[in-house]
């Protein structure tokens, strides 16, 4: 009887940290279920950490800016598209095989990272730059002509 008690609480500690990491993914569109079991059973793993790099969304009144933090990544290794709607970049940190690392928390292997596009973006005029490590993609939004002020004359 101890032996069901003892895999009862394994198995409730283990569904309490897959729904921890599945609320800490939320904010990913492409969340894929597998990944989070590859994640759980993965030892170096710290909860707030992820294998997608951190990023910023921010909207003002002509663009949508995106902001990702893609340090020690090349540029050749970066790869952004648009596809149904959506925006999506992958990025590769590959391993330097020449440097021994003493403690290592970056992340080294591939990216990927999807975001849905609103209806009011020029898809034509996306631009990206990686500078300093920092990739900014400006995605212009796309002027509305109905919502525009204009007297109208009366004849």
């Amino acid at each position: 009887m101890a032996q069901y008690w003892y895999y009862a609480n394994k198995i409730i500690i283990i569904t309490k940290k897959l729904i921890e990491m599945y609320r800490l993914r939320l904010g990913t569109p492409t969340l894929n279920f597998l990944s989070v079991f590859d994640e759980f059973f993965d030892e170096t793993l710290d909860v707030t950490s992820r294998k997608c790099p951190a990023h910023n969304v921010i909207e003002n009144d002509d663009e949508f800016i995106i902001e990702m933090e893609l340090a020690g990544v090349k540029k050749e290794d970066v790869s952004i598209d648009t596809e149904n709607g959506a925006l999506t970049i992958e990025a590769e940190r590959k391993k330097d095989e020449k440097v021994k690392y003493n403690r290592k928390e970056s992340y080294v292997g591939k990216y990927k990272r999807s975001f849905i596009l609103p209806n009011d973006v020029n898809i034509e005029g996306i631009e990206a730059e990686l500078t300093d490590g920092i990739l900014n993609i400006k995605i212009p939004k796309t002027i509305d002509e109905t919502k525009k002020k204009k007297q109208i004359v009366i004849k």
